[in-house]
C-alpha cells in the first residue's frame, strides 16, 4: 500500500509513465531490442526523477516561501499601524516603548514566517517529492549504466 500526502503521489507517476514509455514502447516495441530497453527504461527513470524533482521542489518549497512573504506583506503593516495607536498586544503584553514593540513585531514576524513557510506536505512514505526525484536520477543512473555495461559486454 503506497501512502501519500498531498500531490507526492505524481513522483511515482511520472517516473513510472516516463520509464514505461522510453522503456517499454520505445526501446522493446519501437526498436524491438531488449538490449535498448534496460539503458532506456534507466533513462527514463532519470527523465521522471527530474520531473518530480522540479514540480516537488515548487510544491514544497518555492511555495510555502511565497506564502509566507505574502503573509509578511500584510502583516507587517498591520502590525506597525497597531503599534502606532497604542494597540498591539503579543502574548498579552503590551509595549512599553518603541523599540520593545518593534521587537515583538520581528518575533511575531519570524514565528508566522516559520509556521507558513514550513516545507510542503507533498510526500510518499513520508518523503518530501523533490527526495524521491534525486532518489530516482541516481538509481535510473545505475540502472542506465549496469543494463548498458551488461549489453556491450555481453
Amino acid at each position: 500500500m503506497i501512502i501519500w500526502r498531498g500531490w507526492g503521489v505524481l513522483a511515482v507517476v511520472y517516473i513510472a509513465l516516463c520509464a514505461a514509455f522510453l522503456g517499454g514502447l520505445i526501446g522493446a516495441s519501437v526498436l524491438q531490442s531488449s538490449a535498448a530497453a534496460g539503458p532506456l527504461a534507466g533513462l527514463g527513470i532519470m527523465i521522471g526523477g527530474a520531473l518530480a524533482a522540479v514540480h516537488g521542489w515548487y510544491l514544497n518549497v518555492h511555495g510555502p516561501r511565497k506564502r509566507a512573504d505574502q503573509w509578511e506583506e500584510a502583516e507587517r503593516p498591520r502590525l506597525e499601524d497597531a503599534a502606532d495607536r497604542g494597540l498591539l498586544v503579543v502574548g498579552n503584553t503590551q509595549p512599553s516603548s518603541p523599540e520593545e514593540a518593534a521587537q515583538m513585531i520581528e518575533s511575531v514576524i519570524t514565528d508566522g514566517r516559520r509556521a507558513i513557510g514550513r516545507h510542503g506536505p507533498h510526500s510518499v512514505f513520508w518523503i518530501p517529492m523533490e527526495i524521491i526525484g534525486i532518489l530516482a536520477i541516481v538509481g535510473g543512473a545505475i540502472l542506465a549504466a549496469a543494463t548498458l555495461f551488461s549489453a556491450i559486454a555481453g
